[in-house]
């Protein structure tokens, strides 16, 4: 869920419908102390951004919002599990040699082949090393029948594919598996001592305790991140809620998902050398119509939202000054990777058709629309 709300505000937040990521960065390198209004848009109501005109929508109650915060404390079980998953990571894995059947908890050395009505299927074929029985890796019933079989020998085990199963051709249907079972090991964790914690840190923490310190610190960390997230999604789609649309949004929307399309897809081709649809499926078994759909919901919420901030930005009547401009530029440009501010000006220029100034100058009077979200939000 994290990933998923980071996403969806990444998109909300710097969502311009024609660039999400390169049409972010610009600023003129100069200091300033000029504190006169830009001029924001290039018609008159118009968001240049965005597209916002006057009257677009009509706002709601956008101070004042409320929000249920999410819990930052950490716990001590949730430190100690921590550093039992950090001990894990170092474990080494040893031989059973007192006995020869398997049990729960034992990692097993097998080949494998698994066939539907006599017929071998893909991805059923293979071999582990390293399967620990009980840990749920593989099918449910797939482990605990390896159960009580003795090294050295091949024998066959019957399964069933859950009903949810990602391969639709196999979801819910019966398989034999043929199995070798070629080794018995368990795994040796080591204790958690100062000496282990001092040699693995290089010194950097010297005992357990300043670990598990460093590790409740991280956490904390982790969780006002998780809750400034969830706080900000909660808001917005709060504000859409009380927000009147008065115009038909399905371009806006199509326009928001065929952007957010082509930006995944470049994202993961580039990483993963598949499109995001792929991706998705391929890591997570999201099917072709559930992850467009997803898209479709995301470029919703994201231009709702940004149609609002910009009817936010109309009613606060924001001021934006060089300063603030030349800010919000320097960030930018170290964000999107250019080495100077007139090569990113001249990429934002290029990306949007407009003056960068102009472009920023938006760009910082709805990050203020955000900020006064944000900012006089009451917890419940």
């Amino acid at each position: 869920m994290k990933k998923f709300l980071a996403i969806v505000l990444c998109a909300a937040l710097c969502f311009s419908l024609a660039a999400c990521s390169k049409s972010e960065n610009s600023g003129d390198g100069t200091e300033s102390t000029t504190s006169a209004p830009l001029k924001t848009s290039v018609e008159e109501g118009v968001n240049l951004i965005t597209g916002y005109k006057t009257g677009s929508v009509t706002l709601g109650q956008y101070t004042g919002l409320t929000y249920k915060p999410l819990s930052t404390e950490v716990t001590d079980e949730e430190v100690q599990q921590e550093l039992e998953d950090y001990l894990y990571s170092y474990k080494s894995k040893v031989e059973v040699t007192d006995r020869d059947t398997v049990q729960t908890g034992d990692v097993v050395d097998i080949d494998y082949e698994g066939l539907k009505d006599g017929v071998a299927f893909d991805g059923g074929t293979g071999n582990t090393s390293a399967l620990q029985i009980g840990s749920g890796k593989f099918i449910p019933g797939f482990e605990d029948a390896l159960i009580g079989h003795k090294k050295g020998t091949s024998f066959s085990i019957d399964v069933t594919f859950p009903e949810n199963y990602k391969n639709t051709d196999l979801a819910g249907q019966p398989a034999v598996f043929n199995i070798t079972l070629n080794g018995i090991y368990t795994y040796i964790i080591p204790e958690a001592t100062d000496e282990f914690i001092a040699e693995k840190t290089t010194n950097k923490y010297t005992t357990v305790e300043a670990y598990k310190e460093n590790i409740r610190n991280q956490k904390k960390e982790e969780k006002e991140e998780d809750a400034a997230i969830q706080k900000e999604y909660d808001l917005i789609q709060k504000l859409i809620d009380v927000t009147t649309y008065n115009i038909d949004m399905e371009s806006e929307i199509q326009r928001g998902y065929e952007s957010l399309i082509e930006y995944n897809n470049s994202m993961t081709m580039a990483t993963y050398g598949m499109d995001a649809a792929g991706f998705y499926y391929s890591y997570y078994g999201v099917p072709l119509d559930q992850y467009e759909q997803l898209m479709r919901n995301q470029a919703e919420f994201s231009v709702k939202y940004e149609f609002a901030r910009s009817a936010i930005v109309e009613a606060e009547n924001f001021t934006v000054t060089d300063d603030e401009i030349t800010e919000l530029a320097n960030k930018q440009m170290t964000q999107y990777g250019y080495s100077t501010l007139d090569e990113f000006y001249t990429a934002l220029e290029s990306a949007n058709g407009v003056e960068a100034k102009l472009f920023l100058t938006e760009q910082v009077k709805l990050n203020k629309a955000t900020d006064l979200i944000l900012s006089t939000a009451i917890p419940e």
